[in-house]
């Protein structure tokens, strides 16, 4: 039986913000060599780890959004380690070179694809993501960018049809919802189209860092990816800090089986750590 075919999604790593990831002993563009901090330590063994833990092979890879931090605008720079945005981009591509190295080259070309963030983040039209997706040689969409808006693949995996977006909507409550809405949402569109939906459909989305969600019914799954961010600022402050606590951090990968399986053509393999717990000190 021929192998099963594995596909990464990586999303939110945030590079250059102090809640972020960031490679170690990195030359910023005020020529010093940055020390991480804390949190950044802690997100760059679970990251070294994470890449440890993946198969040899890597037949695609996607990075899903909000590769890279930005300049923060609204915080005035504050919460930055590196602020020049060609700078981050470098720092995101040497964080992603053992990722790539397991990413086999076929027919002259990688199977990397990449979707556009937040424009708060990656700069209108993402530019900061295209730089990036031209550094590693990402498979560029039908106009020519490299981040896509909204990515369709299929004929990658043996009729899985994945459909792959940064964005999603947001709940207060019950936080599989929006998952079970996108599935809804997509076989509403087929049907308008005049179309038969797939068999085998896997939704992911991502941008909300709340932790790892998964809604699966007759055959089509929808996930949310976690991140690579620790609680922000932004999110400590919010009138939710307790809702946007995220749950975990890290990736998903998804094996597309060659043949149907009673448990289902696509299984799901996480790599989650924990984000680290909130503490309390009395006060004397």
């Amino acid at each position: 039986m021929p192998d099963p075919m594995f596909v990464l999604v990586i999303s939110d790593l945030h590079v250059g913000g102090s809640y972020g990831l960031m490679p170690a002993d990195f030359r910023a563009s005020t020529g010093a060599v940055l020390n991480l901090n804390s949190g950044q330590e802690y997100l760059l063994e679970c990251w070294e780890h994470h890449i440890k833990s993946l198969p040899q092979t890597i037949d695609a890879l996607v990075i899903n959004g909000d590769l890279v931090e930005g300049q923060n605008y609204s915080d005035e720079a504050r919460f930055l380690v590196e602020v020049d945005p060609s700078f981050q981009a470098r720092a995101a591509a040497q964080l992603l070179e053992p990722l790539l190295d397991l990413v086999p080259m076929i027919d002259g070309q990688k199977q990397l694809f990449m979707t556009r963030g937040s424009r708060y983040h990656v700069g209108r039209g993402g530019n900061t993501e295209e730089t990036v997706g031209r550094m590693i040689g990402a498979i560029p969409g039908t106009d020519g960018r490299y981040a896509h808006s909204w990515l369709h693949l299929a004929n990658l995996a043996r009729g899985v049809v994945f459909d792959i977006a940064h964005h999603q909507s947001y709940t207060i409550r019950y936080r599989v919802t929006p998952l079970e809405r996108e599935i809804g949402f997509y076989l509403e569109r087929v049907a308008r189209q005049g179309d038969i939906p797939p068999d085998n459909l896997v939704i992911v989305r991502s941008h909300t860092h709340v932790g790892y969600r998964r809604y699966e019914e007759d055959g089509r799954m929808a996930v949310s990816t976690p991140c690579w961010k620790l609680q922000d600022d932004f999110a400590a402050t919010s009138r939710y800090p307790n809702r946007m606590f995220s749950d975990n951090i890290g990736s998903v990968g998804f094996w597309v089986y060659p043949d149907d399986r009673p448990e289902g053509k696509v299984g799901v393999a996480r790599y989650l750590y924990a984000h680290p717990r909130l503490t309390c000190k009395e006060i004397q």
